[in-house]
């Protein structure tokens, strides 16, 4: 139960029970030329999960044989995924240096600032007159998403993007969440991307017997979340 309610979260971004308010990007005011991207940024593993799962029709005792069909799943999934040295955070974060190196910022990836998973740093660096802005993500969740028994898996992944300000970390310059084939119903302002059909596997056998290809699924989700949040900071 604890594998349902945790995914459930994620999907959902942690929503709170006040509407989500995306807050937009004003460059012209924001006078943000250098960038530093927080690491530690997505989970160590992928999902790898069924949401409208048969097993969850009956009852408690059903959603408890559920969740451990699911676990097995994702584990099957992230042990395939070992054999192709498949890094979602390293993906991600080098695709987003280089987005937004080509809007014009001067970008560094922090290291070594370690905070808890899908959870904004609680404390930025101080200052130091070379940064002007960090930019915060958490990835709720990157993997595989089937709506149902006998339903295609698609990849997909969640975020939510935050800059603030170096000077002044209080100061919120841009946030927005980003959602990749997140088949739940999205909240008014958040970003939904659909999904590549060329990484639709058609149930899980074919997913776990190409896991070359079903790393580039995720890869492609997540590099097409790092050019999204680029683009809001133009």
């Amino acid at each position: 139960m604890k594998i349902l309610i945790a995914l459930g979260a994620a999907l959902s971004l942690a929503a709170c029970a006040s509407p989500y308010v995306a807050t937009p990007y004003d460059r012209t005011a924001s006078q943000v030329r250098s960038i530093a991207v927080v690491d530690d940024s997505a989970p160590e593993n992928s999902i790898a999960y069924e949401v409208a799962s048969v097993g969850r029709n009956f009852g408690l005792i059903g959603a408890i044989v559920d969740a451990g069909i699911q676990a097995e799943r994702q584990a099957a999934v992230n042990r395939a995924l070992d054999g192709t040295a498949f890094d979602g955070e390293t993906v991600f974060e080098r695709q987003l240096a280089a987005a937004l190196a080509r809007e014009g910022y001067e970008v560094n990836v922090m290291t070594d600032t370690p905070r808890a998973k899908q959870a904004f740093l609680v404390a930025y660096p101080t200052a130091d007159g070379v940064v002007d802005a960090y930019l915060d993500v958490v990835i709720a969740h990157h993997g595989y998403l089937s709506a149902g028994a006998f339903r295609p898996f698609r990849p997909s992944a969640a975020a939510q993007v935050r800059l603030v300000s170096a000077a002044d970390p209080t100061r919120v310059l841009m946030d927005n969440r980003i959602v990749y084939n997140g088949m739940t119903t999205a909240d008014a302002g958040v970003i939904t991307l659909t999904p590549n059909p060329d990484y639709e596997f058609e149930n899980r056998e074919a997913l776990l017997a190409d896991p070359v290809k079903m790393a580039a699924g995720i890869e492609d989700a997540l590099n097409q979340i790092a050019d999204t949040t680029a683009q809001l900071l133009r």
